[in-house]
C-alpha cells in the first residue's frame, strides 16, 4: 500500500512538472490562429472519412490539434522572453507589422517546430487512412 502511495505521489510531482506555456504564448498561438487554420484542413478532409467513423475521427483529429497547440505553446515559451511575446501580441492585435524578434536560438527552434510539425503531419496521416474511405483515398492516390 505504501508503494502504491509513493508511485502516486511520484506521477503527481511529474505531472506538475511538465512545462506549461506561459500566457503570452498562449496569447501568441492564439493569435496566429494556428487552431483556426487547422480547423479549416479538418474541414477539408472530412470528405474523405466514412460517415460512420465520422465521430471517432472528429474526437482523434481535436485531440492531434490540442496536443499540437499545446507543444506549439511549450516551444514558443521556451523561445522567447514574455517581453518580446508581448511585443509580438500587441503587433498582431493592432494589425501592425511586426517587428522582428528572433527565438533564443533559432536553429534548435526550427528543428523543434519542424519535428513537430512532422509528427502531426505523421498522426494526422494515420487517422485519416484509419477512418477514411478506402474507395476515396485510393482515387486520390492514384490523382497524385
Amino acid at each position: 500500500m505504501k508503494k502504491l502511495l509513493y508511485v502516486c505521489f511520484a506521477f503527481f510531482a511529474i505531472q506538475i512538472g511538465f512545462a506549461q506555456a506561459s500566457p503570452e504564448a498562449k496569447a501568441y498561438i492564439k493569435n496566429l490562429k494556428m487552431k483556426e487554420s487547422l480547423d479549416q484542413t479538418k474541414t477539408g478532409i472530412t470528405n474523405l472519412i466514412l460517415n460512420e467513423n465520422l465521430e471517432k475521427f472528429n474526437t482523434e483529429f481535436d485531440g492531434l490539434v490540442n496536443t499540437f497547440i499545446t507543444d506549439f505553446e511549450n516551444l514558443v515559451n521556451e523561445n522567447y522572453t514574455a517581453e518580446d511575446l508581448n511585443k509580438l501580441n500587441k503587433s498582431i492585435e493592432s494589425n501592425a507589422a511586426p517587428e522582428p524578434i528572433a527565438p533564443k536560438d533559432a536553429v534548435a527552434f526550427q528543428e523543434k517546430a519542424n519535428k513537430i510539425q512532422e509528427e502531426m503531419g505523421m498522426s494526422l496521416q494515420g487517422i485519416v487512412m484509419k477512418y477514411g474511405d478506402p474507395v476515396k483515398l485510393e482515387e486520390m492516390e492514384k490523382e497524385q
